[in-house]
């Protein structure tokens, strides 16, 4: 076909030599060139353009002058500046090259509509595709490429090279099945150098079809015949024929093959394992790395394999994986330290997994799936134990955050060790703030109502005394001395719970109250165990100034002492020995001699000293007789020793013989305008509910009415048993009462949340028409008690907000669902509609903010917040889809005045909850979520004061 051009370029390098630069050279073949385009332009009109063969030289030259001026254009528009070259409009600047082409294909074009069965059609078809490939008109290209492997002469050039390039368009565009027989047609008749070439491509085309034995084979021809008359194709191959060996399943092929070039096979795994990675080939990487590493001895050799796996197992998320790597890295870094690149990023893999598992068991997406929380927070664990190994000075600090995780997964008995730990380090270190954050965290995991009460008492010695170990002196550790006394009181540990009395004293000498409260429990055991010695040591300490108490006190344990001194010498408590005491006091209540005011007082007596001595039996059997016999004035004049008693016979669980003696009093003293027959009332009720008897506590309710009690003083025993009518789910009792409770407006505020215990039960029961019912009362009451102003509960309130929240809800999912999209009009009717619904969510929270609800504040913002803020981020993010740049930064633009505003309201609403909560100290489990956003996720609460729920009858 290309005959005459051909022998120009020959005739070129012959006359000009290797000498020439490739300018002299392309103008002197543009003369040859366009010399010869004259003479046949000439001839081509002489012949009126009715000779095809001149028109097909015709074309030939117009093509070989447009290929030179296409490289001249291509070298002088890449040496442009970059800057420069966007600006340039490219199709004007191959205009020349594009020119030529264009008078070549006019030239074929003639040929192909007056001659069609011209002799040399497929060469005009070459031409006319090779003209359209360069104009770039790919779809014509193929067009006259198809005509030009058809009616070209059987295996000529012509018609083989047109295969070949429609082999590499269907190559390109995946069509591998049409490509294959192409390119099998075309490679085995041409030994051109760019055969390796092409037979690399249908190596790739066997491979996608999944014919992996042909695509191997076919490769290791073309590694074979690379290098001299050939394109050299090895590397390529090289670098790809370990992808067709892992997926033809035959890895000890791959293998074999790199070791019998002389290549390290495992090196070679893992540079095609970085290439396919990012065409998301996960397996097969590896797998390729697996194969890798198990087979390489070489330690440097073997770290570059597991850094590879590091970083694929973290883009994949395969976090067991990762984390076994990362342990024997850190086991070769301690063996021998790693090079500076890979220790940095060991310790960045290890520190990013420590922090993401941490986040993610801190995060409320696993709380209620504690068994992925528990094994996020292990491996969290993990991953610090291995980054406190490769930073040995931040020890401390990652033992810290150990505990913080084990917390976050409520593992509170775990936290509490490692707290323990990372203090023991930090202190080694002198790290104040560690040690400091550590002992939060001691404190804040012993007040959970989760940990079990045995860690709990197995940990308060060893958590109080380093808590004083750093602060002494402070309103804090005035009550960790308290509790640390107490659990080493209760754990009889006297000689540490006295050491830590004797500290306390010397740390807060003006804390009478708290070291009379220590005295007293300290003397009276070494009284209770007659050691007498000790006692008299501790007064005269008292009497010598190291312990402060009041004046008061110091007479009460004189007279302890005096009498300690006749017990002694006589065996007495007070006036001699106990027995002989109580003898006597029994020998005055059985004598017939006793006036009946003597017995009374001899009964009164032997309770008190039953009691003293801690017989809750006999204190209780006087108590009773002395009540019965005693007039009203003496056992209102006693009331005090009686309620004391009663309340000892609590303490000591005797729960139904402590209430007797309070009912006892109260029938005794019904008709006496007597404060302590209200406190008797209300101690017969409060302790027959800890004792579980309703009934009880509901016999002393009605009895009350008939003793002249304050309707305050029934209605709030009422109240305490509705509780426990609701937990042992007496239904009909619990409505019974609250009819009693509403005939005084007054009780109407305390009634909202016992309704709704009882709407709730109607719904659980179905009973809708009841539970509406239930609701009404509950609004109405509490209309009734604002306009009345009566003091309405903050549980009441919570429930009237938690009500309006509903509404505050339901506008939030509605935004939450309306899309933003284009085009303009549907995007700009969702733009406003969320920025309706935002005015309606703002008015809700304004209206439960006049509640006065502190929780539905709070929750009532941390929509809105996230309301606002969402929207507002959704708006920055949007970016409209198939428009052209300038309209996208118009728009963005535009944007930015909306989204400006509202995330700036965002921030405006969390600064005023914040204030809201500062103010008013509210306390409230979405606190966390409306005081810090997303960046500040490093944040949490801690309490100040641990706190311990009880139950009534003192039962943790």
């Amino acid at each position: 076909m290309l005959k005459y051009l051909l022998l120009s370029v020959l005739i070129a390098n012959s006359v000009w030599g290797a000498k020439l630069t490739l300018d002299e050279r392309r103008k002197k073949i543009l003369s040859i060139v366009d010399e010869e385009l004259s003479e046949v332009s000439r001839l081509a009109k002489q012949q009126d353009f009715k000779s095809p063969d001149t028109l097909l030289r015709l074309s030939e030259l117009n093509l070989e002058k447009a290929r030179l001026w296409r490289e001249a254009e291509n070298e002088q528009y890449l040496n442009i500046p970059v800057e420069e070259r966007r600006n340039l409009s490219k199709k004007e600047y191959f205009n020349n090259s594009n020119k030529y082409f264009d008078a070549a294909n006019d030239a074929g074009l003639v040929v192909v509509k007056r001659f069609p069965k011209y002799k040399g059609i497929g060469e005009v078809y070459y031409i006319l595709a090779y003209n359209y490939k360069e104009l770039g008109n790919n779809d014509l290209a193929q067009k006259y490429f198809k005509l030009a492997s058809k009616d070209a002469p059987k295996d000529s050039k012509v018609g083989l090279k047109s295969k070949l390039a429609l082999a590499d368009y269907y190559y390109n565009a995946n069509k591998f099945k049409e490509a294959i027989p192409l390119y099998e047609a075309s490679i085995n008749k041409m030994d051109e150098k760019w055969w390796t070439k092409d037979a690399f491509n249908l190596a790739w085309s066997y491979y996608r079809v999944k014919n992996y034995d042909r695509a191997i084979n076919l490769m290791k021809e073309v590694h074979k015949k690379s290098g001299g008359k050939y394109i050299d194709m090895r590397n390529m191959v090289e670098r790809d024929i370990g992808i067709f060996y892992i997926d033809a399943g035959r890895m000890n092929d791959a293998i074999n093959f790199y070791e019998g070039l002389g290549i390290n096979y495992t090196e070679q795994f893992v540079k095609i394992a970085n290439s396919i990675v990012t065409q998301g080939r996960f397996a097969q990487a590896e797998t390729l790395l697996k194969q890798a590493a198990k087979n390489e001895k070489n330690r440097d050799k073997r770290v570059e394999i597991l850094i590879a796996q590091l970083n694929l197992f973290d883009k994949f998320n395969k976090v067991s994986e990762h984390l076994e790597v990362c342990k024997e890295l850190v086991a070769l870094h301690l063996k021998q330290p790693l090079n500076t690149d890979d220790f940095n990023k060991l310790v960045f893999h290890v520190n990013k997994k420590a922090a993401e598992l941490q986040k993610a068991t801190a995060s409320d997406i696993y709380k209620n799936v504690p068994k992925v929380q528990k094994q996020k927070s292990q491996e969290a664990i993990a991953y610090f134990e291995l980054s406190a190994q490769l930073s040995p000075g931040q020890k401390a600090e990652k033992i810290f955050f150990q505990g913080e995780t084990a917390y976050a997964a409520r593992n509170y008995s775990k936290a509490i060790g490692l707290y323990i730990t990372s203090f023991d380090a930090a202190r080694a270190n002198n790290d104040k703030k560690i040690m400091n954050q550590s002992l939060e965290g001691m404190l804040s995991s012993l007040g959970q109502k989760n940990l079990s009460p045995k860690v709990a008492e197995k940990n308060y010695v060893p958590v109080y005394t380093r808590y004083l170990s750093f602060d002494s002196k402070s309103e804090r550790a005035n009550s960790i001395y308290v509790k640390l006394f107490n659990a080493q009181f209760d754990g009889k540990d006297l000689a540490g719970a006295e050491k830590t009395m004797a500290d306390f004293a010397k740390n807060f000498p003006k804390d009478y109250k708290t070291q009379e409260g220590m005295l007293a429990k300290v003397m009276e055991e070494h009284r209770k165990n007659k050691n007498y010695s000790a006692v008299k040591g501790y007064v005269g300490r008292i009497n010598d100034g190291e312990f402060k108490i009041s004046k008061k006190y110091a007479d009460a344990l004189r007279s302890l002492m005096t009498k300690i001194q006749i017990e002694g010498v006589q065996q007495s408590l007070e006036k001699g020995d106990k027995a002989v005491a109580l003898k006597g006091y029994h020998q005055i209540y059985e004598s017939d001699e006793s006036t009946p005011k003597a017995k009374v007082n001899a009964a009164y007596n032997l309770s008190a000293l039953y009691y003293e001595m801690g017989n809750s039996n006999q204190s209780y059997e006087w108590s009773v007789i002395a009540i019965r016999d005693m007039d009203v004035a003496d056992v209102n004049k006693f009331a005090d020793s009686f309620l004391s008693i009663a309340s000892g016979l609590f303490l000591r669980q005797e729960f139904n013989r402590s209430a007797d003696l309070s009912f006892r009093m109260v029938a005794k003293l019904c008709k006496e305008n007597s404060s302590n027959k209200v406190v008797a009332y209300k101690n017969a009720a409060f302790i027959a509910l800890a004792n579980n008897d309703i009934n009880k506590a509901l016999e002393v309710r009605d009895f009350g009415k008939q003793c002249s009690i304050s309707d305050a003083a029934i209605a709030e025993v009422s109240f305490e048993i509705l509780k426990d009518l609701a937990k042992a789910r007496r239904w009909e009792a619990y409505e019974k009462l609250i009819a009693e409770l509403e005939t005084n407006s007054k009780n109407f505020p305390q009634l909202i949340k016992p309704l709704e215990d009882l709407r709730r039960e109607y719904l659980g029961i179905g009973n809708n028409e009841e539970a509406r019912q239930a609701a009404e009362k509950q609004n109405r009451f509490y209309q009734l008690a604002k306009s009345q102003k009566l003091d309405i509960p903050v549980e009441a309130l919570d429930l009237m907000a938690e009500k309006m929240l509903a509404s505050v809800q339901d506008k939030k999912q509605r935004l939450d669902q309306i899309q933003l999209r284009f085009p303009e009009a549907e995007f700009n009717s969702a733009v406003k509609s969320k920025l309706q619904l935002l005015d309606q969510m703002t008015s809700d929270v304004n209206n439960i903010q006049k509640i006065g609800s502190g929780k539905g504040i709070v929750e009532a913002y941390k929509y809105v917040i996230d309301a606002y803020e969402s929207f507002g981020t959704e708006l920055k993010n949007f970016t409209p889809e198939g428009k052209a740049p300038e309209y996208v930064a118009s728009f963005k633009k535009a944007m930015a005045e909306v989204h400006g505003p509202i995330l700036a309201n965002a921030r405006k609403q969390r600064s005023e909850v914040k204030k809201l909560i500062s103010d008013n100290k509210i306390l409230s489990f979405s606190n966390y979520a409306v005081l810090y956003s997303e960046l500040e996720s490093n944040k949490r609460f801690l309490t100040e004061k641990e706190a311990v729920l009880m139950e009534r009858g003192g039962r943790q």
